[in-house]
């Protein structure tokens, strides 16, 4: 009789760890999802009327935007500085549209977009489109090793990625068609 009592405490006791457990895994991707809706709230939004999508922080609107090509002909000039800046998106990151390439009417003037602190990517099918973004303007060496990761994320020759490169991280950006 005790081992019978002992054998069904057992089964029970394995029963409601089960379905705790269960429980619990229940708990933790209802609360994943709902965290992943919210920083979707937080740093996408687009306007239906404009499909314009934006990233980030808003645009100051008093502020002239630049081209990129006066960017790119004197980088030393904007070099630690904060800009609005607008171009084309030439490229983004396949992989997660953590990084995108903005150019200018020049061929000569193209760089590359990060975005501050991580806090946003885009999409990754917007190459083409119109770019405005606010951020810091720096100019980077860049090393083999970068360069190839940069490569196998755009999914192009290493020969394309320049070994000096004009960057913008930017705290916000918009993009219009």
């Amino acid at each position: 009789m005790s081992k019978l009592f002992i054998v069904l405490l057992i089964t029970l006791s394995s029963s409601l760890h089960a379905c705790a457990q269960k429980a619990s895994e229940s708990e933790q991707a209802d609360l994943a999802k709902s965290q992943a809706k919210s920083q979707v709230k937080i740093n996408q939004t687009a306007s239906k009327a404009e499909n314009l999508i934006t990233r980030g922080v808003k645009l100051p609107t008093d502020q002239v935007a630049l081209n990129l090509d006066a960017i790119a002909d004197e980088p030393e000039k904007f070099s630690g500085k904060q800009v609005c800046v607008e171009g084309s998106i030439s490229a983004v990151c396949q992989a997660k549209g953590c990084w995108m390439t903005m150019a200018g009417h020049k061929s000569t003037s193209r760089a590359r977009v990060t975005f501050k602190d991580y806090a946003f990517f885009v999409p990754k099918d917007v190459k083409g489109k119109k770019v405005k973004l606010l951020g810091e303007v720096k100019v980077k060496m860049l090393g083999e090793a970068e360069r190839k990761h940069l490569a196998e994320d755009g999914r192009v020759d290493v020969s394309e990625i320049p070994k000096a490169e004009l960057r913008l991280v930017a705290s916000g950006i918009e993009i219009r068609p």
